[in-house]
């Protein structure tokens, strides 16, 4: 009977050593989620008498939060964050890295990678009124397809600059790869065959060809000096319109094409952020649970909780030999929640008050 004691109190106090040591490595985990990562930031200052290596790091920093600005507000909010003060986005970075340091022609260069608290950011960005979107990348399948009014000739491949061009034409901060369609005789006479209802045609069956069901239709119509823009976007199985009108712009001039091209571009990555947008002042209380002696769980559950922009904070409420209760305060509503969490690999019962991680 004693003996029984004596292995019963070593069986419970194993089990809180484990949890004591579980939630000590919580403190500890990597965070690499709950942060925004900004690399490649070239910097290149002249090594002169006056040379700062401090200006430098700030002139990064700027820079890095320029990008970061691009990738996660729309394009004509991002204006507002254009003139943030240093002293501002320095409270916002957790950690920075300098690569590759060089001295070319008596010149500094050196690459940055900057790392932005994800949660802090997101709340400084709220407090100048902006609804801020999650940076999430995405492949889709685009067809530039040219028209040429004065010629009446319709053009996908050959004769196409815009065709030419997309690819080559990417900033860092691009959330969207585009994926151009292989040259296709059929589908060229698909299209001229439908000159003049290319608006209204049926592209179903041509992006097949292509194993997609998401894409951006981009109808380019020249005449003399002017373009006329026709988009048919299709992503999350949602369709949307966009015309847009340039006028007076020359588009043999390769500048002036790339800006077009760039501006295009910024369309469509404003409709890829609006997928994307957060609203927090939407805030969803949870409470799970998790058993306190499945590390794993306990581990990748903290994981997604700092990984994700959509959870706004998250605590422990209380743990036992038992169970681990966690408070979740989330950005959405219940359903939203649970897709996310089950694409995440992780299983949830909510048939209690308090869900359950089985």
């Amino acid at each position: 009977m004693y003996l029984k004691k004596i292995i019963f109190s070593l069986r419970k106090t194993y089990i809180f050593f484990f949890i004591t040591v579980l939630f000590l490595y919580f403190t500890t985990l990597d965070t690499k989620g709950s942060v925004f990562k900004v690399n490649d930031i070239e910097i290149s200052e002249p090594f002169e008498l006056k040379f700062n290596k401090y200006s430098v790091i700030d002139n990064a920093f700027v820079e890095a939060f320029s990008q970061l600005s691009k990738m996660i507000v729309l394009s004509d909010q991002a204006k507002k964050l254009k003139n943030t003060k240093i002293f501002e986005i320095k409270n916002l970075i957790d950690s920075f890295n300098i690569k590759n340091e060089k001295f070319v022609q008596n010149s500094y260069i050196a690459n940055f990678e900057v790392n932005f608290n994800k949660q802090n950011t997101l709340l400084f960005i709220e407090k100048k009124n902006i609804f801020p979107s999650i940076p999430r990348k995405k492949n889709i399948l685009i067809f530039p397809i040219f028209i040429d009014l004065d010629s009446q000739t319709v053009n996908l491949f050959n004769q196409n600059p815009f065709f030419k061009e997309w690819i080559l034409n990417k900033k860092d901060y691009h959330l969207l790869n585009y994926i151009l369609p292989n040259e296709d005789i059929d589908v060229i006479s698909v299209l001229n065959k439908n000159i003049d209802n290319l608006e209204d045609l049926n592209y179903e069956t041509i992006v097949k060809k292509y194993n997609s069901n998401e894409y951006i239709i981009t109808l380019i119509y020249k005449e003399k000096n002017n373009i006329k823009i026709f988009s048919k976007i299709k992503i999350n199985n949602n369709t949307k319109i966009h015309n847009y009108k340039f006028e007076n712009i020359d588009i043999s001039t390769l500048d002036n094409l790339n800006d077009l091209i760039n501006k295009i571009k910024n369309i469509y990555e404003d409709n890829w952020k609006l997928n994307n947008q957060i609203n927090r002042s939407v805030k969803l209380p949870i409470n799970l649970s998790i058993p306190s002696n499945d590390y794993k769980k306990n581990v990748d559950f903290e994981i997604f909780l700092n990984s994700n922009e959509l959870i706004a904070e998250f605590y422990i409420k209380e743990f036992d030999n038992e169970k681990v209760n966690y408070k979740v305060i989330f950005n959405g509503s219940p359903k939203q929640f649970l897709k996310i969490i089950n694409n995440n690999g992780i299983d949830i019962n909510t048939s209690k008050q308090i869900w359950e991680i089985n």
